[in-house]
């Protein structure tokens, strides 16, 4: 007697359509996180090794070591911001920690 366990189904995908949309920013709620915290999305590129800049919040480059440009780092403004935004998603996180282990 033979029982059947697991069974496979075969996926068949066509990207004649998906090679031609480019990737589309994801927004949530309709609104643009960027502007909550007031700064802008914009790539910035290292000018020793044009390596895309992914934190802004660093002085030097990750991949080269070199120090930035100003124009590749926050303004003061924009960094308070940011520190302001960790800062309370830090408590909210502490709290929903002290929440879930109370239960």
């Amino acid at each position: 007697m033979t029982v059947e366990i697991m069974s496979a189904a075969t996926l068949s995908i066509r990207w004649t359509d998906c090679d031609r949309i480019q990737s589309v920013p994801v927004v949530l709620a309709g609104q643009n996180s960027f502007i909550s915290i007031g700064v802008g999305p914009r790539e910035r590129h290292c000018p020793s090794c044009d390596s895309i800049v992914y934190s802004r919040r660093h002085k030097l480059c990750g991949v080269c070591g070199h120090v930035l440009p100003e124009g590749c780092l926050f303004t003061a403004t924009e960094a308070e911001n940011v520190e302001i935004l960790l800062r309370t998603e830090r408590q909210r996180h502490r709290a929903w920690l002290k929440k879930t282990t109370a239960m």
